[in-house]
């Protein structure tokens, strides 16, 4: 029996979802999947069709993951499998091109005011992204509440190798949100069905080679880290070190574009030599946001008060 939560950071990208399910099967991905409610629902409905949602919020991982075990105690639903990513993510990093058959996102954030339009999913840049995962004459099906979000979508397609059809419904999906915009008077949803018509190519993101850097000497007591922002950003949180081990664990935040992640750097002493590198036993993928935090931190062991003189946190304090 197959965990339901693929673990991506532990094996090798992109993912080989027939590997994953254990057979070869028509794929079909459900962005924003929330309590698992339409995930479940499809794929005990069809059996032969392998399931995957993507969801970021652990909570509701967490609630789906009950649904899916009372279910697999019953003999069903090896055909499903959760990400917790983000959806840009997952699509650059995890799928190959060409091996999706459909994708659905029903009652995305639909991001109201104007000033947040930014933050909405399906721009162009997605579609295409979303049109190079997706199999020939595969679709994308979003359905809303809010109609001008549905028009937005609409108005983003334009060279990203789709034809739109639209269509306004009565509730049919049964999902938390669903419920909630009928219970507060919401009779009519919106569906926008975009089917693949030409082929964009947008190659799969590999991962960065992270490098392990050698100190002849380290000072915790004089490191001090300037954070660096921009395109990718580096932001300094804390520092632990233990005196006995000789061993230091620096906390950064590392973003870029679409992804933050949490990472720790440990400086240790091996002989003579400290040596700089990811820490292990961290579930982090290996990005440029990634191998520069582990150089900016190199960086700073090498000219150690340079810069502004932020606190790196209490040398001292040991890392249990």
């Amino acid at each position: 029996m197959f965990s339901p939560i693929v673990p991506y950071h532990q094996i090798q990208r992109p993912v080989a979802w027939h590997e994953q399910f254990g057979r070869r099967a028509p794929l079909e991905v459900e962005i924003g999947s929330g309590l698992g409610e339409f995930l479940i629902r499809s794929a005990l409905a069809h059996p032969r069709r392998d399931y995957v949602g993507i969801e970021l919020n652990w909570e509701r991982i967490c609630k789906t993951l009950t649904r899916i075990t009372a279910e697999r105690q019953r003999g069903k639903l090896e055909n499903v499998r959760l990400l917790k990513i983000d959806a840009r993510v997952a699509f650059e990093r995890l799928f190959l091109p060409q091996t999706i058959d459909h994708i659905h996102c029903l009652f995305p954030c639909p991001w109201p005011k104007k000033r947040h339009v930014k933050y909405r999913l399906f721009s162009n840049a997605f579609l295409k992204l979303v049109n190079s995962r997706l199999k020939q004459k595969g679709q994308v099906k979003i359905v809303t509440d809010f109609l001008p979000y549905r028009e937005w979508a609409r108005g983003e397609i334009e060279g990203s190798g789709f034809e739109a059809a639209l269509n306004s419904a009565e509730a049919r999906y049964d999902t938390k949100f669903e419920r909630k915009w009928q219970k507060e008077g919401q009779k009519e949803f919106y569906e926008l069905t975009l089917t693949k018509t030409g082929s964009i190519a947008v190659p799969v993101k590999e991962d960065t080679p992270l490098q392990a850097y050698q100190l002849k000497k380290f000072d915790p007591h004089k490191f001090r880290f300037q954070d660096q922002t921009g395109a990718i950003s580096v932001i300094f949180k804390e520092m632990l070190f233990d005196a006995v081990k000789q061993k230091a664990m620096i906390h950064v935040v590392a973003a870029e574009e679409e992804l933050t992640q949490h990472v720790w750097v440990t400086v240790m002493k091996k002989g003579k030599i400290w040596r700089v590198c990811k820490s292990d036993g961290q579930s982090v993928l290996p990005t440029p946001a990634v191998a520069r935090a582990i150089e900016l931190v190199y960086e700073t062991c090498l000219s150690p008060g340079a810069g502004p003189t932020r606190p790196a946190g209490r040398a001292g304090k040991k890392q249990e």
